[in-house]
């Protein structure tokens, strides 16, 4: 999806978990690994990396700088905290390989979140009316909302493009099959995102009563990353999902045991709802 439509998403999510609405911003936070190309989709996109880039946008973003958007100010304190990160980085041990690739993650994280928060903010002012809720332009720092805003972002990216999101531990892609077998594949990736096309498609999105529930977040975040093992084709792994899920809840702080069923249902409602709208102009001729 588009940053708009990822925002629209987003909110309508936050909004049906009782969240802060202002987290929808976190939902755009992985387009960061456009650059280098190489690392498109396979870096801020996976799970395993999430918790280390929203640590560090959920820091920059509770910063002053941020707030009054001092740009040459905030840069002043990424330059500083990368060198000071660089420098722990360099006296790590080559044998201590998981902090120095923690490290890694987080220098890369404070440079190119604070390369993108410019664009970030503009996109702000332009989702009041395009998501048609005054909330997203108030960064919430809350760090269950912003959860739940970034990793909804692989989740949607599944109408794209097949996504790798258990990256490294399995290279197995996840992706809406059974919708791409019913549309025209190249038309939709052609004209979706055509202004005649996205626009209504948000607007219908956003209406639909597919949000008139209430979900419980920590459980609606697990039942996200079941969904996107369960969309695997060949299948990902069962040990796979389930550390996955384990990882990011202990993240979380989440101990609980979460039940899930209805906010996978939740979540097979709502693929039907979006696929059922696209369906309308960009259906496979029989």
């Amino acid at each position: 999806m588009d940053w708009g439509t990822h925002m629209v998403l987003a909110a309508r999510l936050l909004d049906s978990s009782k969240l802060d609405v202002g987290a929808a911003i976190y939902s755009v936070i992985p387009v960061i690994d456009q650059k280098p190309a190489h690392f498109h989709r396979v870096y801020a996109h996976i799970l395993e990396n999430q918790p280390d880039f929203l640590d560090v946008t959920l820091e920059l973003f509770k910063r002053p700088e941020v707030a009054r958007r001092d740009f040459a100010a905030l840069n002043k304190y990424i330059s500083e905290k990368t060198a000071q990160l660089e420098k722990e980085f360099d006296a790590t041990p080559r044998s201590d390989a998981k902090k120095r690739m923690m490290l890694e993650k987080k220098i890369y994280a404070f440079k190119r979140i604070g390369e993108e928060t410019p664009g970030f903010l503009k996109l702000l002012d332009e989702a009041r009316d395009l998501v048609g809720d005054e909330r997203v332009t108030q960064i919430s720092t809350d760090k269950l909302s912003a959860a739940v805003s970034l990793l909804s972002h692989t989740f949607f990216d599944t109408y794209n493009n097949p996504v790798q999101i258990f990256l490294p531990t399995c290279s197995l892609c996840s992706a809406q099959w059974d919708f791409w077998s019913k549309i025209d594949y190249m038309k939709f990736r052609g004209d979706f995102y055509k202004p005649e096309n996205i626009v209504p498609f948000r607007k219908e999105i956003a209406k639909s009563k597919v949000w008139n529930t209430t979900l419980k977040p920590e459980a609606l975040m697990k039942a996200l990353i079941i969904r996107l093992g369960e969309m695997g084709q060949p299948a990902i792994p069962y040990e796979t999902v389930d550390m996955g899920v384990r990882d990011f809840l202990r993240y979380m702080d989440i101990d609980e045991y979460q039940r899930v069923d209805a906010e996978l249902k939740f979540l097979h409602d709502l693929e039907d709802e979006i696929a059922g709208i696209i369906y309308k102009n960009f259906a496979r001729d029989v």
